[in-house]
């Protein structure tokens, strides 16, 4: 090369210009035309910002004889002049672009070629470091460095870089913690140190694809979250902001990140030397937090940062909880100055932290990338057993107010409480005061109900709730409603007495009337659902069955069959879910009240009735309805209007009087000409149904109103009849299954004839006539007419059942002709190649109609192969379809 001699550049083109040239430059010409660029690069860096002029002189810079010039002078220590001038050459290069990460690595990539290797490069960096404090020189330095790192996660190089920087370079570690250090001091160098940091150890994606993970020195994980709490913690709104410039989140990710790798993955020892380090450097910062949740003169911005660092603290430990397995949840339950204890030591400090979590909602805690970060603080208290603490302190509406702030379509704001719980059974194997406590949230229960309802109704279907069973069924929360409405009866007896009324539990109006709401919206619930499951036995319907009465008469006081209708469902109930009142809580604890109402359970047994009914009732006993199901005693006059839908067994009171009374009143009806009767099968008998004395004679009628009388006395039973056999001249009517149109009417003869005429309903009406005339022979006989009339009722049963599942399928294949006839309509082009005619249509699914050349294509394949694109299920066939 031939030398230039003292020529001096004589504007900014020239100066770039000669340190582009290939000669070999003079001393003062070099210094000269380094000192014009530089000079140039940061008036524009200060003058303006990222954009057209930048980019221009960032490609004029961009010149590898350039660059060379230019890093080989910053990284000559002996010539600090020199060396500040190129620091401001490269680092208007790193920041030229909107993304100084994008131009630092960009810049990194032309270095290190010139450097010879990565090795070399980070090595010749931290040489600089080690020997300048210039602020210049140190952020140029880091940023380089970050570039370094950042081209080494694209290229998949750690060894090189990473790796090699934490083993063979620890200076460069210690000057970046040195300047992290003074974030809080304005040090104008800390943020970009930081920045450096987060490149060499963040395992997200932020920056290229990251590095495997290691383990960060316990020195720098120390370093970065005390510089953190200080940044957070401080007064001064300018070094916060400066704290949140760098990325908070993005911070405590890196924490976190990194202290979850090492309890699953790292070495005893690295394990046992973070556990002394945070014992020793970051859980006494946990008193410092408490303070200034509780202080009422600290800013509402400070608690903030005081409630964020608190939350990271929590979540490492828990972390080291959940991953280091040998440590487990003991250690930190039973470490005396843990951040367990320095919390649970400061009074209402937790109190103070969920109210700073519920009403900071726009500031850092609600920016948190896990929302559900802030309830690593009430996890770790309870599974250290201070879960009375948790619920008693508002942790769970405060889980509650973050579930509200999550994706509506999310589960997790009821999954959200399993960061506090655990597992289902820790609500109450703690203590029997817990699961109280956490109920007397109504927030949070709302929620949950709400959340059961929606479960339970998915598909349009019904299904039982099983949070509001849950709820309702639990022994702690019928305690609480029992002793509300318990009354103490008299005087106090005694201090054994009043300890226990002073024991009992105790809830707020509040959460009673919540638990009265979620009981009546359940009993609502399972009120549409019996409607739902009797929706084919509708009220017009035209068969009946006492089936309900025959289970009645074998102890089940429900009085409803299976074949009830709409109107013996609702009054059932009605019956079981709301005639329920707070004393039978009292005085029935054994039977859960408190559930949600489900499908009818059965009743106690009621006593058995003596066999021959019809002879009982006619020696001046009383008749016993059994169709409201609670046993109401009517006579055949007083509960016609309300339960004549049943059979009614007349039997003596016990310990009553004979009225020896047989004046019979005539009732006519005609319930066959109704056909919009809707009480063409049995209806419940009312809950207000009457006990005046009955008349002695007893009737069975299928009409929706009256029971007609017998139209003759019968003669009065003996004390004690011997039994008699069957009478020979009796006929013995069949059990003909009648036409399912056929309805139940009256009479004339006590006895429900069939309507629809035929040899059933004359057997049944010859039936009537003998027992009008024979009341002591069907004692003795062992199959009566009243049980041949309940076969033929079953029949006829089981008959209307088949047509309405016939009817059904029917109904079921037009649907899904129709549907298939509108989806022809819509189109007439192939589903397929969409240019020709379609006219085939695949079965048996048909869900694509084809042409015939697409058609054949397809089942020219084997049946393996011939699978519908909807359902996937294999095509057997095909149809031609004239559209």
């Amino acid at each position: 090369m031939t030398s230039l001699g003292n020529s001096r550049p004589s504007g900014f083109d020239a100066a770039i210009a000669l340190l582009s040239s290939p000669e070999e430059l003079p001393d003062d010409a070099f210094d000269s035309s380094l000192k014009v660029v530089g000079a140039n690069a940061t008036d524009a860096f200060l003058s303006g910002g990222p954009g057209g002029s930048w980019e221009a002189l960032g490609k004029k810079l961009l010149n590898q004889r350039l660059l060379r010039r230019a890093y080989h002078a910053f990284t000559d220590g002996g010539n600090p002049a020199r060396q500040g001038m190129a620091a401001s050459v490269l680092w208007f290069l790193c920041q030229r672009k909107a993304d100084a990460r994008d131009s630092a690595w960009e810049v990194a990539g032309y270095l290190i070629p010139i450097a010879g290797s990565p090795r070399t490069f980070i090595s010749m960096l931290a040489s600089v470091l080690t020997q300048t404090t210039a602020f210049r020189l140190e952020m140029s330095a880091f940023t380089l460095l970050a570039g370094a790192m950042v081209l080494g996660r694209q290229e998949g190089n750690a060894v090189d870089t990473r790796d090699h920087l934490i083993k063979h370079c620890p200076a460069i570690l210690d000057k970046a913690l040195s300047m992290v250090a003074k974030i809080a001091e304005d040090h104008p160098c800390g943020r970009t140190a930081l920045a450096f940091i987060r490149t060499v150890f963040d395992t997200v994606p932020i920056d290229g694809p990251p590095f495997p993970p290691t383990v960060m020195p316990v020195c720098v994980c120390v370093g970065v979250f005390r510089a953190l709490v200080e940044c957070l913690t401080s007064r001064k709104a300018e070094t916060r902001d400066k704290m949140r410039a760098v990325g908070v989140h993005y911070v405590g990710t890196l924490l976190c990140s990194n202290i979850q790798y090492v309890a699953k993955s790292g070495s005893e020892d690295d394990r046992a030397a973070y556990l002394a380090a945070m014992r020793q450097d970051i859980f006494p910062f946990v008193d410092t937090f408490c303070g200034l949740l509780t202080s009422p003169d600290a800013d509402d911005v400070v608690r903030d940062g005081a409630t964020t660092c608190c939350v990271y603290i929590f979540d490492c430990c828990s972390v080291f909880a959940i991953y280091a397995k040998e440590i487990g949840t003991a250690y930190f339950a039973t470490l005396p100055d843990g951040p367990v204890q320095r919390l649970m030591r400061a009074p209402k400090a937790l109190q103070a932290y969920v109210t700073a979590v519920k009403s900071l909602a726009t500031t850092l805690v609600s920016k948190i990338t896990t929302t559900t970060l802030p309830l690593a603080v009430p996890q770790m208290l309870a599974v250290c057993g201070h879960r009375d603490a948790v619920y008693s302190s508002g942790c769970i509406s405060m889980a509650s107010d973050i579930a509200k702030r999550l994706d509506k379509e999310s589960v997790d704001e009821v999954a959200t409480v399993r960061r506090v719980f655990r597992t289902s059974s820790d609500a109450t194997q703690t203590s029997p005061t817990c699961a109280p406590r956490s109920l007397c949230v109504t927030a949070f229960q709302e929620r949950c109900v709400t959340y059961g309802d929606r479960v339970s109704s998915r598909g349009g279907k019904f299904r039982p709730n099983g949070v509001t069973r849950a709820i309702l069924q639990h022994e702690a929360v019928k305690a609480m409603r029992a002793a509300a409405v318990r009354q103490p009866n008299g005087r106090r007896k005694g201090h054994q007495r009043q300890q226990q009324q002073q024991q009992q539990l105790t809830a707020p109006k509040e959460l009673l009337d919540l638990f009265d709401e979620i009981e009546s919206a359940a009993k609502e619930w399972a009120d549409a659902q019996l409607l739902a499951e009797v929706a084919p036995l509708a009220p017009g319907s035209t068969t009946s069955s006492t089936k309900g009465g025959k289970k009645s008469k074998g102890g089940k006081r429900g009085g409803r069959g299976d074949n009830s209708t709409e109107t013996t469902s609702s009054s059932s109930a009605a019956a079981i879910g709301t005639s329920e009142d707070r004393t039978d809580h009292q005085e029935e604890d054994a039977e859960d009240h408190h559930g949600p109402p489900g499908p009818p359970s059965p009743s106690p047994p009621s006593p058995p009735r003596p066999s021959c009914s019809y002879s009982s009732s006619a020696a001046g006993g009383t008749s016993v309805s059994v169709g409201g199901g609670r046993g109401q005693q009517q006579g055949a006059g007083g509960g016609g209007d309300d339960g004549g839908g049943f059979i009614t067994v007349g039997r003596k009171k016990r310990g009553g009087k004979d009225t020896g009374g047989h004046t019979q009143q005539q009732q006519q009806t005609n319930t066959a000409d109704k056909r919009d009767d809707n009480s063409g099968v049995f209806p419940s008998s009312s809950s207000s149904e009457s006990t005046r004395p009955s008349s002695s004679n007893s009737s069975v009628c299928g009409g929706p109103h009256n029971a007609p009388a017998v139209p003759f006395p019968l003669p009065p039973r003996p004390a004690a009849p011997p039994p008699q056999p069957p009478s020979r001249h009796r006929p013995t009517p069949t059990p003909t299954p009648a036409p399912s149109s056929s309805r139940l009417g009256c009479g004339h003869t006590g006895l429900p004839p069939l309507a629809a005429g035929g040899s059933s309903s004359s057997s049944l009406q010859t039936a009537v006539e003998v027992e009008g005339r024979s009341g002591h022979d069907r004692c003795g006989g062992e199959v009566s007419e009243l049980q041949l009339m309940r076969q033929q009722l079953e029949a006829m049963r089981l008959e209307k059942e088949a047509m309405q599942r016939t009817n059904e399928a029917i109904l079921r294949e037009k649907e899904d002709i129709k549907r298939e006839k509108d989806r022809l309509e819509e189109s007439t082009e192939c589903d397929i190649c969409m240019a020709e005619k379609k006219s085939i249509v695949l079965i048996p699914c048909r869900h694509f109609c084809l042409c015939g050349v697409c058609a054949a294509v397809l089942m020219s394949k084997p049946v393996a192969q011939r699978l519908c694109p909807r359902c996937r299920q294999a095509i057997t066939a095909t149809r031609h379809v004239y559209l």
